[in-house]
């Protein structure tokens, strides 16, 4: 299905620029995309209790006070958490969620504070597609099947997955996807991107060979928190980036990494932390 919005933005906000940044939230993960047609797109939003000191002072600098759309890519704290508190404080129009059925109370609790916040709920799964106001924009859903990835690491494998193309330029972001996911989504669709958000925090269970040299990007982009207990990103994962010639940025070390892409491709890379 195609899931079309109603536009919130003044018409006047259109530029032919697509902004993505891949924000620090500590261990975790939160990408905010900025549509050339003036949208905001928070995908996953870290940990709850990072809220106040990552996300919010972020989006506050950004001058962001409210997100047209927030996804979470599947039901754990360090994805949801952010996007819970922005429902919350009533500070998003629409959100996307996995349709799987959930194993705890999270995706119940995400569910009934946007219903008392008249947040709209939309549930995406591989072959649904974003269409938002910028044609030249293509936003589609790659994982999971329909009702969830079952099996092992059932919540990691049926994160949402999302290729963000602007003209020829193409983002994946792949929540924590592991290598039986990875596997499954290659027997489906090409995934081949120039910025790949590395899947569960650059853990060695993702990242599969066959899954980079299918996504062949020139940059990777591992959101992780600095000293963190899992010893995420996981060297071999480093290593087979390296020994592929793909530039790592990392929100430990880089802070919050900035893209800015125009029909002529990636013009600009920005951090917060040099």
């Amino acid at each position: 299905a195609v899931m079309t919005f109603p536009k919130a933005m003044p018409a006047d906000s259109s530029s032919q620029t697509l902004e993505i940044t891949f924000i620090d939230v500590g261990q975790g993960d939160s990408t905010l995309i900025k549509t050339p047609s003036g949208e905001t797109i928070l995908i996953d939003g870290g940990e709850y209790d990072s809220f106040q000191t990552h996300l919010m002072p972020f989006l506050l600098n950004e001058d962001i006070q409210n997100i047209d759309i927030a996804i979470a890519t599947h039901y754990h704290s360090d994805h949801m958490g952010g996007i819970y508190n922005i429902v919350e404080r009533n500070g998003a129009r629409h959100l996307i969620l996995p349709e799987y059925p959930d194993s705890d109370n999270s995706r119940k609790s995400l569910e009934k504070i946007a219903s008392k916040t008249n947040t709209s709920i939309n549930y995406a799964s591989a072959g649904d597609s974003i269409r938002t106001h910028c044609e030249n924009l293509s936003i589609k859903f790659l994982n999971p099947p329909e009702g969830g990835l079952m099996g092992d690491n059932f919540h990691n494998n049926s994160s949402l997955v999302l290729m963000v193309s602007y003209y020829g330029t193409s983002f994946l972001i792949t929540g924590d996807i592991e290598s039986r996911a990875e596997q499954a989504i290659l027997r489906r669709t090409a995934v081949e991107c120039d910025v790949l958000k590395m899947p569960h925090h650059g853990s060695s269970t993702s990242s599969s060979k066959s899954f980079l040299r299918a996504t062949n990007p020139t940059y990777a982009i591992i959101s992780a928190g600095e000293d963190n207990s899992y010893g995420h990103p996981h060297y071999e994962v480093l290593s087979a980036l390296e020994d592929d010639d793909v530039q790592v940025f990392r929100t430990d070390k880089d802070g919050d990494i900035t893209f800015t892409a125009t029909k002529n491709g990636i013009q600009n890379i920005t951090f917060s932390k040099n």
